[in-house]
């Protein structure tokens, strides 16, 4: 079992090794200099895979960090009156905690029944490993590792919940154990009836939603289960860990592995997520071709347009449910945070001036409001998919002009989708001043409306410069650049390091202003300049 463990690990470090020097293959600048000889390199790709392993520890690492602080500790925390009262707190984390990774994680996210697993369909169908051999050695492993991600954030979360080490200790043990109980439950279930329980979306989506009402619903309601009692005590643990050993033992006695695995370990299921990954990358780009023809044959409102002019003009009026379909929702979403706060003015009057004081103060927040609400990039993937991969084949298309002139036609369109919801975000905000008997305080916050909508534009230009200057897609709409996301990545850090920026919001929307009319003059020239030798396919 040691000898496959330790050859599984082997391999994902080759793949690991393969991965990593493709991607860096692909960065600008130093991904022509590394030679394709690299991958015929056994030991190097061991020692990128090693350090493809360190980076994923981290990812899981952080990862389970995410989900005790966002999906637990916050709602915790909220439904505590948003104080980190010992008690009141460690009754609802742990009761949270309990349905989440007690209830339905062993019986989701299981090792032996994982039909997308590439490490098994690696090992055992195309290495022709022992079966039984690679479950064993990765539900062991997958505990330890478990054990050990989970221990340093709990200990963490401890001292402001009043859990001590001991019984974080005594959770980790127990929830190990719980794990082989799940992984035993379902092996047995498939021994005696044949059928893969997490096969069966009824049963699945009765565990997923009862878990997560039992998990948030009571507590809500103050119907807190006191797990404390329950499951910090010695009695229990031992419980567990003698169930859990049976549960184990069983696992280890079970001899068909191989038959099972031949079942379910097959090309088509491994790679099912990618493919449905796949198609969802198309699903907010294609339409029915027969029904827009159909809805969209009236151009005669365009025949003055010429050119790239009536090119877009044709494309926007034919997409035009793809394209305004997220438009759509945010107003949706933006009308519903508005009802919200009206009710919340309206039944608790004294709230209405902090509200409309805090939107005086708020135009840093909207950088991030409005990164989120521009759909410039949705946009840009249906231009790609609709219209450029034909269009690029030709190389007039690619020339200085013709980019320009597509880029400014295309430009003034999305800066109108995009200032759709900015301007609803003004109204809003507006409104809900005027309701909240503070209209005194409008003329004080158009620095703050002036932001919003200048974000919009900013966003949009984003967006779309980048589209030409890098084109990241392929035909199959996938981000083959690097460089894109490393500088959405940087946009990213901006927005967050604008909120540090001590200063009124008047200065700052005149910050916003500015480099909005610099990135556009900037965007202009070096999409004539760079997108001719850029802007091409993939």
């Amino acid at each position: 079992m040691i000898n496959t463990f330790l050859a599984t690990f082997k391999v994902n470090f080759a793949i690991s090794g393969n991965t990593f020097i493709y991607f860096l293959k692909k960065l600008p600048l130093i991904g022509k200099k590394i030679p394709d000889k690299l991958y015929n390199e056994t030991e190097m790709k061991i020692v990128l895979g090693v350090i493809g392993k360190l980076f994923k520890i981290s990812l899981e690492f952080f990862v389970k960090v995410l989900y005790l602080g966002i999906m637990i500790l916050l709602p915790s925390f909220l439904m505590n009156n948003f104080t980190f009262n010992s008690n009141g707190i460690l009754l609802k984390f742990l009761h949270i905690f309990f349905f989440l990774s007690f209830f339905i994680g062993p019986l989701t996210m299981t090792v032996i029944f994982n039909k997308n697993n590439r490490d098994a369909y690696n090992m055992i169908v195309l290495m022709r490993g022992e079966a039984k051999e690679f479950y064993l050695s990765q539900l062991i492993y997958k505990r330890i590792a478990d054990f050990i991600y989970f221990l340093l954030p709990l200990i963490i979360i401890g001292n402001f919940i009043g859990l001590s080490i001991l019984e974080v200790l005594i959770l980790m043990v127990e929830l190990a154990s719980v794990k082989f109980i799940g992984e035993y439950i379902l092996l047995f279930i498939y021994d005696k009836t044949g059928k893969r329980l997490n096969d069966n979306d009824k049963i699945l989506s009765i565990i997923l939603i009862g878990g997560l009402l039992l998990a948030y619903a009571l507590p809500a309601f103050d119907l807190t289960i006191n797990f404390a009692s329950i499951l910090l005590n010695i009695v229990a643990m031992v419980i567990l860990i003698i169930l859990g050993t049976i549960a184990l033992i069983y696992l280890f006695r079970y001899r068909t592995y191989k038959g099972m695995s031949r079942e379910f370990l097959t090309r088509e299921k491994t790679f099912e997520v990618e493919k449905i990954m796949k198609d969802a990358k198309f699903a907010d780009v294609k339409v029915d071709e027969d029904k827009m023809m159909k809805e969209n044959t009236n151009t005669d409102r365009y025949k003055d347009k010429h050119g790239y002019e009536y090119l877009n003009a044709i494309f926007f009026l034919r997409y035009k449910k793809i394209i305004s379909k997220p438009i759509k929702i945010r107003v949706a979403l933006i009308g519903i945070t508005f009802i919200t706060f009206v009710a919340i003015i309206i039944f608790e009057p004294y709230n209405g001036t902090d509200i409309s004081n805090a939107i005086g103060g708020s135009a840093k927040i909207w950088i991030f409001v409005m990164y989120l609400m521009s759909t410039t990039q949705r946009v840009c993937k249906a231009i790609f998919h609709n219209c450029d991969v034909s269009l690029l084949r030709n190389t007039y298309y690619r020339q200085g002009n013709a980019i320009l002139s597509n880029f400014k036609i295309r430009l003034k369109k999305i800066v109108i989708l995009n200032l759709i919801p900015a301007l609803a975000i003004c109204v809003s905000l507006i409104l809900i001043m005027i309701i909240s008997r503070e209209s005194g305080l409008i003329i004080g916050s158009v620095p703050v409306f002036i932001c919003i909508l200048c974000l919009s534009c900013f966003f949009s230009i984003h967006h779309l410069f980048l589209y030409y200057v890098v084109q990241p897609y392929t035909k199959e709409l996938e981000v083959k650049s690097s460089l894109f996301n490393i500088v959405n990545g940087g946009i990213y850090l901006l927005c967050y390091g604008s909120l540090q920026i001590k200063t009124s919001s008047l200065y700052f929307s005149y910050g916003i202003i500015v480099v909005t009319i610099v990135y556009m003059m900037v965007a202009l020239v070096l999409t004539y300049k760079l997108a001719p030798k850029t802007f091409r396919l993939k």
